[in-house]
């Protein structure tokens, strides 16, 4: 199915982003040239081709995009980009019938590697079948796109089965109908980390068991102008993870004074596709470790979820200020609360971390 692209808007946002035009949800960024920020969402229209409403149980089955905004005054006001990636056409393609939330990263030799979920256009009932996919990006464009995932649950069923993660059988792989009473299959949203020794680790949501979401890691390894997996580690689990069936868009970020690394995700307790989003708990968390290998602790005595942000989820950090304590964010409003706000941006916010508190601008 073909999508339709809306023009960038000419529109500069305020107090967020209502686009007029697009339901936005998920977000991932990171701090370009002269301090401006990038902001990217999966986008869909709000409207079908014909201009009639697309209600949300239907945009799942319209192929999504990924939408950029910038902004030169610290998220005060953002500029529609308009889309950076959108599905490949094609038969047979990993990335063919939808793409899902990822990141983006520069590196240092100034191109930006591009991670994100493509899904398998295979039948109706095995409409979730997710892929690790990469391409290289000056932020507003796409310049290669790698053909073959990067990681496929399918094709690379048992190293990854042997390295301790769980996924349903190879021909069950992405059904709609969950995974063993659980929810869908769990390899997506993968976030770019480069570590202090210029090493590009990999993270994704994944699972241990049929309700019980992990964290996925990889290395990666340059291979001329392609990225390989080095080297997939075993899953990490959650230590305050009870209930939380899907551990979604982890992002990494290092304090370099503290030696302290955060981990920030969105999880939720979602069992099945068809539950209304009022019946699913859907949680921002921090975790915080002193290696990337973990083991990741949350930030306070009582548990890892972040005080403040209810009815948010899919948060990024626009820009840390370690020195400060504080951390520049935005995130989307979910879709559980029924009014006008529902899949647009927040406000930027200021989450402090010593004391932990969340400051709206």
């Amino acid at each position: 199915m073909r999508q339709y692209i809306h023009p960038k808007s000419p529109q500069t946002f305020t107090n967020g982003i209502n686009h007029p035009d697009l339901c936005l949800w998920d977000a991932w960024s990171f701090v370009g040239d002269d301090d401006v920020l990038h902001l990217y969402s999966l986008a869909v229209s709000r409207t079908r081709a014909d201009g009639s409403p697309l209600p949300g149980p239907e945009r799942n089955s319209v192929p999504f995009h990924f939408r950029h905004f910038s902004s030169g005054d610290l998220g005060n006001s953002w500029v529609d980009e308009g889309c950076l990636i959108t599905p490949r056409l094609g038969q047979g393609l990993a990335d063919s019938r939808t793409i899902w939330s990822g990141s983006i990263e520069p590196l240092p030799d100034g191109k930006k590697l591009l991670a994100y979920t493509g899904l398998h256009a295979l039948d109706e009932e095995h409409c979730f079948a997710q892929n690790i996919m990469l391409a290289l990006s000056d932020g507003y464009a796409i310049e290669s796109r790698d053909s073959e995932p990067l990681l496929c649950p399918r094709r690379d069923w048992k190293a990854i089965t042997d390295a301790g993660y769980y996924v349903a059988a190879p021909e069950d792989v992405g059904h709609r109908g969950g995974e063993s009473g659980g929810p869908i299959t769990a390899w997506r949203d993968p976030f770019v980390f480069i570590d202090k020794d210029d090493r590009i680790h990999l993270y994704w949501s994944a699972k241990v068991g049929p309700r019980v979401g992990a964290l996925g890691h990889g290395l990666l390894r340059r291979d001329g102008q392609r990225f390989v997996l080095d080297k997939l580690f075993p899953p990490t689990s959650i230590p305050d993870g009870d209930g939380v069936t899907q551990f979604e868009l982890p992002k990494v970020y290092y304090d370099a004074g503290r030696e302290t690394y955060y981990l920030i995700s969105a999880t939720c307790t979602r069992i099945d596709e068809q539950q209304p989003d009022h019946e699913v708990d859907k949680t921002i968390r921090l975790h915080v470790s002193s290696s990337l290998d973990g083991p990741w602790q949350p930030w306070s005595p009582h548990g890892s979820a972040l005080p403040g942000l209810d009815g948010l989820f899919g948060m990024t950090v626009l820009k840390a200020d370690f020195d400060r304590n504080s951390l520049l964010c935005i995130a989307p409003y979910t879709g559980a609360g029924g009014d006008e706000r529902g899949l647009t941006f927040s406000p930027c916010f200021r989450i402090g971390l010593a004391p932990v508190e969340v400051v709206f601008q």
